[in-house]
């Protein structure tokens, strides 16, 4: 289940950010290269505390999005949630980049993974 909450939330959290990495230069590294990052103790915190922080703002615009009709009304609620998990990620100290090269990290590396599961449900 947790490897689940994870996954979901943080698939859903990156499509939201996505259209913020557009703005980022494109890494120089070959298309199947893996990611490249230090993930030290810091970064892991780092990325925890911005990880639950996404989750309330997914849980809190979920609502919000339950209840619109209106297809603008929808899109600027996505919009400002974007924005708002784009403040979380780096008022914890990390890009955007950084949190969604952790995820992908995590993603091929179950160690990891099971790390950050610890550490979120702990944190939550």
């Amino acid at each position: 289940m947790l490897k689940r909450m994870i996954s979901i939330p943080a698939l859903f959290a990156l499509s939201l950010l996505f259209g913020t990495l557009h703005a980022q230069p494109a890494p120089t590294q070959a298309p199947d290269a893996a990611p490249q990052i230090e993930i030290d103790a810091t970064l892991k915190s780092n990325f925890v505390a911005a990880y639950v922080d996404i989750l309330e703002i997914q849980m809190r615009y979920a609502e919000q999005l339950q209840s619109v009709t209106d297809e603008a009304e929808a899109n600027g609620l996505q919009q400002a949630a974007q924005g708002e998990m784009q403040e979380a990620v780096e008022s914890n100290d990390l890009t955007v980049q950084e949190y969604n090269l952790v995820i992908q990290t995590a993603s091929s590396d179950p160690d990891l993974m099971a790390e950050l599961e610890a550490a979120i449900e702990a944190a939550s």
